[in-house]
């Protein structure tokens, strides 16, 4: 993109999550002119905040893992970081049908105290195996822009053989020996991916390196507050944040995009960053979306406001069922899961405003199949819902369902619930494709890769967010764009 003169280029940003605040940052530090939209009265995207009755929960993420990428971004823009990240140990407490209760650290010592001696050296084992998957990996993809075909060859000739191509997670973990009770351990790393963990590639055994070995750090104040921070600083640098602006197109005229367009009126621009869901950028420029693949996993949440103290539960905790296969069963067949898995936090338990005295703030939440195909609710431009009626029967259900195990692994709270609230794949299809949290599912090594963050014949847009280069998550959306930021300012100086 060429400018003329000195002039400030004016960049649209169209979405405000992790990616969209992160570009609009860094474009404003570059000296762009920019205008952050958001279609949402609030900025964060999925990392929402709720509050009721004193009680305060953060929607989505909770913790934060490659904390460095957050820390750049405000040292880049000569700030300090406004707000603490808390070294998280224990990372996640694990409790099992069986009644094992496991408490897993950063640190290795702590953690193997709670396994048999033949589980510490499957655990060894199983650890230096993704750390190698990590080591290899992160230059290509985590770390810098989209790889092209030469960064890939090169990453495939280097490290390739390593990655186990054309092998799947289970394979993997058997050929080191993982079994027992560290089989769903391991496994349920690639949910993170919002993988199936019996049909995911080798290669996302990675990702366990990232928490296990890396560690996690708990923002003070919630995620959501690391949103304010972000958008404080974005602000700061001269950014105008627009909320309830939501965007119905983005006007393309000889390739290029020459406006954006809200229902209250146009934003004259001379690029844009479209940091939504690629399927909705695509949608927003008037191309066909590719064929679908296979959705990554949607959730289902309760936010439980409880009475009284559980010193049985950690900040974070995973509660298995019996049968972690037929959870991914149900999945595989579009089925709310009969006994799902729960990933259950209370924030209070690091943050104690973050309930009123003698309470807690429950986060519980289930895996879920992503909403029908057909099911377009979120995206720009749908019309109304099919099935809407059947849809909340269907999602109160697996409400229901997630208040069941809770009370069969222990951890009732029929008795002790102040407030609550349920969210479910209609909800979170606000923020992707029919709910589906990491966009399509990563089902073979070439479906890890996200694409880049170009469209072909448009010189003025580039993209951003999840279901781009490097992923999801917050550390992957906050690269995401920072790189699309990067490449336009470069494109704006040539």
């Amino acid at each position: 993109m060429r400018t003329a003169g000195a002039r400030r280029p004016r960049v649209a940003v169209v979405g405000a999550g992790f990616a969209g605040l992160a570009a609009a940052i860094d474009l404003a530090r570059g000296g762009a002119r920019v205008t952050l939209l958001e279609r949402a009265p609030e900025v964060g995207g999925k990392a929402g905040e709720w509050r009721a009755d004193g009680f305060r929960f953060d929607l989505g993420p909770s913790v934060f893992t490659l904390p460095d990428v957050v820390d750049a971004i405000f040292r880049d823009a000569g700030r300090e970081r406004p707000f603490e990240l808390r070294p998280l140990s224990p990372i996640c407490r694990y409790v099992y049908p069986s009644g094992r209760v496991w408490d897993v650290h950063h640190e290795l010592e702590p953690t193997l105290l709670g396994l048999a001696p033949d589980e510490q050296r499957t655990y060894r084992r199983a650890l230096e195996a993704a750390r190698r998957l990590y080591r290899d990996a992160a230059p290509t993809f985590v770390r810098g822009p989209a790889p092209g075909l030469l960064r890939l060859a090169a990453y495939g000739l280097r490290h390739g053989w390593r990655a186990a191509p054309g092998r799947r997670l289970p394979d993997l973990l058997a050929s080191l020996g993982v079994r027992g009770d560290l089989l769903p351990f391991f496994l349920r790393f690639a949910t993170y991916f919002g993988g199936d963990p019996y049909r995911a590639p080798a290669v996302l055994h990675n990702i366990a390196w990232v928490e296990l070995g890396l560690g996690v750090t708990l923002p003070v104040g919630g995620v959501h507050g690391v949103v304010r921070a972000l958008r404080s600083l974005a602000e700061e640098l001269g950014v105008e944040v627009r909320t309830g602006a939501a965007v119905e197109d983005l006007a393309v005229r000889a390739g290029r995009v020459q406006e954006v367009v809200l229902a209250a009126g146009t934003v004259p621009i001379d690029a844009v960053v479209a940091a939504v869901d690629r399927r909705w950028a695509l949608r927003l420029v008037g191309r066909p979306a590719p064929p679908r693949r296979h959705p990554s996993l949607s959730g289902t949440v309760a936010l439980l406001g409880v009475r009284g103290e559980t010193p049985r539960l950690a900040p974070h905790n995973v509660l298995f069922p019996p049968d972690y296969a037929a959870e991914f069963d149900d999945l595989r067949a579009g089925r709310h899961p009969a006994d799902p898995t729960l990933y259950l936090h209370a924030s209070v338990k690091g943050d104690p405003d973050d309930a009123p005295p003698g309470h807690e703030n429950w986060f519980v939440m289930a895996n879920a199949p992503a909403l029908p195909m057909g099911d377009e609710r979120g995206a720009p431009g749908a019309g109304p819902a099919p099935a809407a009626e059947a849809r909340a029967r269907t999602d109160a259900e697996a409400a229901r369902r997630v208040r069941a195990a809770l009370a069969a692994r222990g951890f009732d709270p029929a008795d002790r619930t102040v407030v609550e609230r349920d969210l479910g794949p209609a909800d979170l299809a606000a923020f992707g494709d029919r709910g589906a949290i990491y966009g399509p599912a990563p089902l073979g090594l070439a479906s890890t890769l996200r694409p880049g963050p170009r469209l072909p014949g448009l010189v003025n847009l580039w993209l951003a967010g999840g279901t781009v280069h490097p992923g999801g998550g917050i550390p992957l959306a906050l690269l995401s764009g920072r790189n699309a930021a990067a490449a336009l300012l470069r494109a704006s100086a040539s």
